[in-house]
Formats: C-alpha cells, structure tokens, sequence
C-alpha cells in the first residue's frame, strides 16, 4: 500500500505525457493538411512550376491556420512518384517544435497534470500525518515503530524481518533499558540449545545493517556479555 500513491502519481503523469504527444501529433497533421491544400488551390489558378512573389501571397492567403502565414513556403525539391523522379513544388510550414506545441489543445494533458501534482502533495501530506499517529500509537525509539506486532520507520515504512530477527528487536524494543544480557537471549530464544552463543553472533552481525538502515539507532555489545540499541 505505500507504494500505491506513487503507481498511481506515475500513471497520471503517463496519461498527460500521452495526452500531450497525441495533441502535438493531431496539430502536425493539421498543419500539414493545411499547407497542402492551400498549394493545391494555388496550383489550380497558377499551373506554372515557377514560384514567384504572387504565388507566395496567394498561397499564404489560403491558409486557415493564421500562425502559418509568416513562416510557411513553397519549395521546389525531388520526389519520387510511381517510380520515377520528378520535380515537384512542396509545401511548407516552417515551424518549430515550440511553435507546433503552443498551436496544439494542452488543456487536457495540462489538467492531468494539475490532477498529478495535487495527488502527489496530498499523498506527501498523508504520510507525513500518519507518521506521528503511529508514535503515538505504538513504542517509538530511535526512529523505529513498534505497535501491532510490527516494526515500521516514523514514515509508517514495514521494515522486513525474520521471525528470529522480530524477536530479538521486540526484546531490545519492550526493555525499559534497551540492554540484554546474551544469557537472557539465549534462553529467551533459544531455551533448548546447550549454548547458542554462535547463533547469537550470527543473528546480532545480520539483524544489525536492517536496524542502522531504517533507524538511528545500532546495535553495540559489552564484551560480549551484554548488547545495547543505542542512538547512534
């Protein structure tokens, strides 16, 4: 569930990027539709394959789109039709990628957009709210959260434990001093095993990089007769 503000941050600013492109899209056909049928209507009265001033001004006046009329033109350039090369009069528009995109309708990638954003500060404003309801809730020490039989981060994050792991940390967490003894744990977790001072060692060395990582707190040891989670 913590991820899901962003999944759906990500899929709202998707949508207006595909939004936009396909306005952008849409605004070049239109413009390529208008360029092209105004040279059809100029060729129709001037048949000559000669561009001169009056073409110009009669092809520019033909156009619809009014920010065409300054930039667009008539070129003569190769094209190849059924086979065969031939010289022809091309229009065109002559106009940029900013001038495309300020002719383009942006209103509904842009209202997309607006949704996003509002949708991402109101997410950052729940978590930020939800973390101190959690303290309060629960035991806080160091950053880390324990209520309900999980241990978060003050951001409501879960932090991934073993069983072995959940055990030892609700010890040092539920301890008024946050110190054990390595016989308190040994025969708290392990009541059976002879001596489990190996074990220990092992899960004290890798329960140590998951508590510095989501907390500031570490794990420290007294000649290895006592272990402490101290703030850093």
């Amino acid at each position: 569930m913590k991820t899901l503000p962003y999944i759906v941050f990500s899929f709202l600013m998707l949508c207006a990027l595909c939004t936009s492109i396909s306005s952008y899209r849409r605004t070049e056909h239109m413009i390529a539709q208008d360029v092209n049928r105004a040279l059809e209507q100029v060729l129709a009265t001037m048949p000559d394959n000669v561009v001169t001033t009056d073409t110009i001004r009669c092809y520019r006046n033909n156009l619809t789109i009014a920010e065409l009329k300054d930039t667009a033109g008539i070129a003569m350039r190769t094209v190849r039709m059924d086979g065969r090369w031939e010289t022809r009069l091309v229009a065109e528009a002559n106009c940029g990628f900013a001038t495309t995109f300020g002719m383009s309708d942006q209103r509904a990638s842009g209202s997309i957009l607006f949704v996003g954003m509002l949708w991402l500060f109101c997410s950052l404003w729940y978590v930020r709210r939800k973390g101190p309801e959690l303290v309060s809730q629960g035991i806080s020490y160091g950053g880390i959260v324990f209520h309900n039989d999980t241990f978060m981060t003050q951001r409501g994050e879960r932090i991934r434990l073993t069983p072995m792991q959940h055990s030892l940390l609700e010890m040092f967490m539920t301890n008024d001093t946050h110190t054990l003894s390595k016989q308190d744990i040994c025969e708290r977790l392990w009541p059976k095993k002879p001596d489990a001072s190996d074990t220990l060692y092992t899960l004290i060395r890798r329960i140590k990089p998951i508590v510095e990582a989501n907390s500031r707190l570490k794990i420290v040891s007294d000649r290895g007769r006592n272990y402490s989670l101290r703030l850093k």
